[in-house]
């Protein structure tokens, strides 16, 4: 026998080797020693790491250096002209300099490239500036006055530019502050009394439709038949009464108990449902005396409303007009010409209120950039968005995203969970289950754009119009139809359930095959009790919509596109990741549980319950991270369900119902499809399209790890560990 010394073979010591013989040496070839492979699989690993790190390290790079104040730069040319810019991009070949120049309501570029060849000079001058205004981006210049404009008459208050800019930082807080006050009073109470406006007008015209109809459905119920449903009702419960005392004796089948038990519930339903429907108490329409009268009223309320709107309008006008006392004269050096208040306004100078910020930065020291640099991200994180979205803030497309994201994971986690339970604990295991298990690997695989127009069809034309308005009048049913389709979905949920039951073999027992026929033919019964109820929803004659006076008036709340819609879209986009990582996360939990859980009687919803679910949970949640992480990040469905390029009005406010599903809703994802494919001024929103792209990850990255944070808890509580 021989024996292995390292990659040597030598023979035994009573080996058949003739003496004199070499030993053999023969080496263990690399495909054995599997080294080929560790190397490709670790080089993979580190080309994914690099991609993974550069590209984030690109993004954050990118992104941080965004709101950076650079130093403001008078260019001279050779022709003799001369601009004022920053530097914002270099290219080697051919050699040339792209310089933000802004004033672009004067009609300049705001952005020029400039070759290295036709510089004269550069210089860094001491007082030159960069405006960050309201409007119309940024203005480069030199500020030379304060006015006060009085009566038509501009009256000098401050004078070059160090006494300009002390005059700037002594009132420009109070006049930002007086400019936030008549967006707020614009925004919320401007808008609460349209708002009480419009409830008003849509009360009256809710009447009115009402009125109008003349296939009205909830007329009073005659007495006789009232006196004669009501008597039903009492028997079906006496007999259900009668039967149960009767099984108490023995004397009645417990299967039989069970059918006419629910035989009564559904008929004590079916009456209470018509007494409902067709009240004796409810009154008659409204007489045209009573709607007379609540128009007198409403319009009353209206001129309540309107007073109350002038007031508000007048002490906007207020503060405008004092705001418009203040102006900054500041001027750029090419022309002489300084920052208008507007583009129509040329004469008129810049109001101080209109300036959101005046960079020195030639004159600052890294301390004041650095505050700059933190100021200019709280208003990135804090304010609205502005000239088209390239300027301002992002608050609002954060509230959209975060809400988005939440109600997505609300709303697909227990579909998922309650999905994947049923295919792995109760389904049987055959080609049907296998089926629809390659059916939810393959919806993973669906463009998302497909979602989105599935998404607009149904959820925002279909459903929609039906909770804002009801079926339309040509698909509602007659009522005598609509109740013998009642009758007729009763009578199939009551012959289901007694196939069901009657098709039960006696345990122990193999079932027979009149018990195989009624077990097939209870499904079948359901199928037609599912179909016909749906029918019955959908074509009601009974139901005219939540919100049928704005839907009259081509005005649809939820018919539309909103918050709500997307989400579902998103949920049913993400749904195959939760019910794949729900399943293998059941998949785990040891058997030797649930036969111990069963072994101490617990019941199969019990042992579900209990120790399946609980074992099963961090996967769950592992589902779930994979979940948001996924539809955080979608953009073509949101584009037809929901996501706008600016909407100023919030999914969440301080008014009831605070959470407004109905609203359209900016999202991050498609800010940055936006920024860098639909901006008019594509080279001012380059720059944010990385730090919103940043920020995007941010948010993403601090929901996951909420989530794994509560993983890691439950797991820790599961195995008796600390976290």
């Amino acid at each position: 026998m021989s024996r292995m010394v390292g990659d040597r073979v030598v023979p035994a010591a009573n080996g058949a080797r003739p003496p004199g013989k070499p030993l053999e040496m023969r080496s263990t070839p690399l495909s054995a020693r599997g080294e080929p492979m560790i190397w490709l699989t670790g080089g993979a690993l580190v080309v994914c790491l690099v991609m993974i790190i550069g590209l984030v390290g690109m993004i954050v790079t990118h992104g941080m250096t965004t709101f950076w104040p650079r130093p403001v730069e008078q260019v001279t040319l050779q022709d003799g002209s001369v601009f004022l810019g920053i530097r914002t991009a270099e290219d080697d070949e051919p050699a040339r300099t792209l310089y933000r120049t802004g004033n672009r309501d004067i009609g300049r570029e705001p952005f020029r490239w400039v070759s290295h060849a036709d510089i004269a000079s550069i210089e860094t001058p001491p007082g030159a500036v960069m405006v960050e205004r309201e409007a119309w981006s940024v203005w480069f210049g030199v500020p030379e006055r304060a006015v006060e404009v009085i009566d038509g008459e501009q009256r000098v208050v401050a004078e070059g530019y160090e006494a300009v800019m002390a005059y700037y930082h002594a009132e420009h807080a109070s006049a930002r502050q007086r400019r936030a006050e008549v967006e707020r009073l614009m925004r919320q109470d401007l808008g609460r009394v349209n708002r009480e406006m419009e409830r008003q007008r849509l009360r009256v015209r809710s009447v009115e439709l009402d009125m109008q109809r003349t296939d009205r459905i909830g007329s009073p119920m005659p007495l006789p038949a009232f006196v004669g449903a009501a008597a039903a009702v009492l028997g079906l419960l006496g007999v259900g009464v009668a039967v149960g005392r009767r099984a108490n004796g023995h004397s009645v089948s417990g299967r039989w108990v069970r059918v006419v038990r629910l035989f009564c519930f559904l008929g004590a339903f079916i009456g209470i449902l018509g007494c409902l429907l067709h009240a004796p108490w409810r009154g008659a329409t409204m007489t045209e005396a009573e709607l007379a009268s609540l128009r007198d009223r409403t319009a009353q309320r209206e001129v309540e409303l309107q007073a109350e709107y002038d007031r508000i309008l007048a002490t906007i006008r207020e503060k405008e007009a004092f705001d418009a006392r203040q102006r900054l004269i500041i001027v750029e050096p090419t022309e002489g010409r300084f920052a208008p208040a507007r583009q129509i306004e040329p004469d008129n100078p810049i109001q101080l209120s209109q300036v959101v910020r005046i960079v020195d930065t030639n004159a600052m020291g890294t301390g004041q950039k650095v505050g700059v640099f933190l100021s200019r991200w709280w208003e990135f994180l804090s304010t609205r968005p502005r000239e088209a979205n390239t300027e301002g803030g992002v608050f609002p497309v954060i509230v959209g995203t975060v809400m988005l994201t939440l109600l997505l994971t609300i709303t697909v986690t227990p579909l998922g969970v309650i999905a994947a339970l049923y295919l792995r604990e109760y389904a049987p295991q055959g080609i049907i289950t296998s089926t629809i298990r390659i059916a939810v690997n393959n919806l993973a695989g669906v463009p998302s754009i497909v979602y989105g127009v599935f998404g607009l069809g149904f959820f925002c034309y279909t459903v929609g119009a039906f909770v804002d308005a009801g079926p339309a009048p040509e698909v509602r049913l007659p009522p005598v139809w609509w109740w013998a389709g009642l009758g007729t979905t009763v009578a199939a949920m009551i012959m289901a359930y007694a196939c069901g039951v009657w098709s039960r073999p006696v345990p122990g027992t193999e079932p027979s095959k009149a018990q195989i026929v009624l077990r097939r033919s209870g499904w079948a019964l359901w199928t037609m009790t599912l179909v016909l109820a749906v029918t019955l929803v959908v074509r009601t004659p009974y139901f005219t919509g939540f919100f049928e006076a704005r839907a009259a008036d081509g005005s649809p709340t939820f018919g539309s596109r909103g918050m709500l819609w997307a989400a579902l879209t998103l949920a049913l986009l993400t749904l195959p990741v939760v019910i794949v990582s729900t399943e293998e996360a059941i998949a785990s939990v040891p058997n030797s549980m649930r036969e111990g859980s069963y072994g101490c009687g617990a019941s199969k919803w019990q042992t579900l319950r209990r120790i399946v679910i609980p074992g099963a949970l961090p996967g769950i949640l592992t589902g779930a991270i994979l979940a948001m992480a996924r539809g955080a990040g979608e953009v073509a469905p949101l584009m037809l369900v929901g996501a706008v390029k600016l909407n100023q009005d919030l999914p969440v406010s301080g008014e009831a119902p605070y959470l407004h599903l109905d609203r359209s809703f900016m999202h991050l994802g498609f800010h940055i499809y936006d920024l860098g494919f639909q901006s008019p001024d594509s080279q001012a929103a380059r720059p944010l399209v990385w730090t919103t792209t940043l920020l995007l990850l941010a948010i993403v990255l601090a929901l996951n790890l909420v989530a794994i944070i509560i993983r890691a808890r439950l797991r820790a509580r599961l195995t008796g560990s600390t976290v």
